[in-house]
């Protein structure tokens, strides 16, 4: 019994540890009258894992799936396609390259945070660029975390790592034109 549970924990960490790795991303079709790209980059070097995985919650309007998963690039992560709405980000983890311990890191419940958006028009929407900062506590109290702002990756440097996902031509040109304003 004890065996078959071991096996499964290890399965289930297999499976979360390349559940980001089994699509390629793709900027395919854009959807909707009003498709907008959210993307940024979380430097997980100081954290206990790599990062995985980044969700969202849509706030307003109201939706029956107000969850979204963004696309993982080392750190980079983007999502197309997102609708006008008001946006906050939910919780980013990830797995250690060895264990079979997930690693889930919140994002605070109340108030607008930095890297929440509100989307009122079609556009591409940088959140930043952070670095997971362990915060020192206690033995006996409960982790803390912080995200520090960095400077880099700039958001050019981050649109040049998207660039390569985008297969369609409104996405190409929306990311090409960002390119140009900031000087590349």
């Amino acid at each position: 019994m004890l065996q078959r549970n071991l096996i499964r924990i290890l399965l289930l960490t297999i499976l979360l540890a390349t559940a980001g790795c089994s699509t390629t991303p793709s900027l395919d079709e854009p959807e909707g009258n009003q498709p907008s790209m959210i993307y940024g980059h979380i430097d997980m070097e100081d954290a206990p894992c790599k990062l995985g995985w980044v969700t969202m919650k849509q706030m307003r309007p109201k939706t029956d799936k107000p969850y979204y998963n963004f696309w993982i690039d080392e750190g980079t992560f983007f999502r197309i396609n997102v609708p006008p709405g008001t946006y906050k980000f939910d919780e980013f983890g990830g797995a250690p390259r060895f264990g079979n311990t997930i690693y889930t890191f919140s994002f605070p419940d109340q108030g607008k945070g930095e890297m929440d958006r509100q989307i009122k028009r079609q556009g591409l929407y940088y959140v930043g660029s952070y670095k997971y900062k362990k915060i020192k506590t206690r033995f006996w109290q409960q982790g803390k975390f912080d995200l520090e702002k960095t400077k880099g990756p700039s958001e050019k440097e981050i649109l040049q790592k998207i660039l390569p996902y985008a297969k369609h031509p409104f996405w190409i040109k929306k990311i090409n034109e960002r390119l140009k304003q900031l000087g590349a």
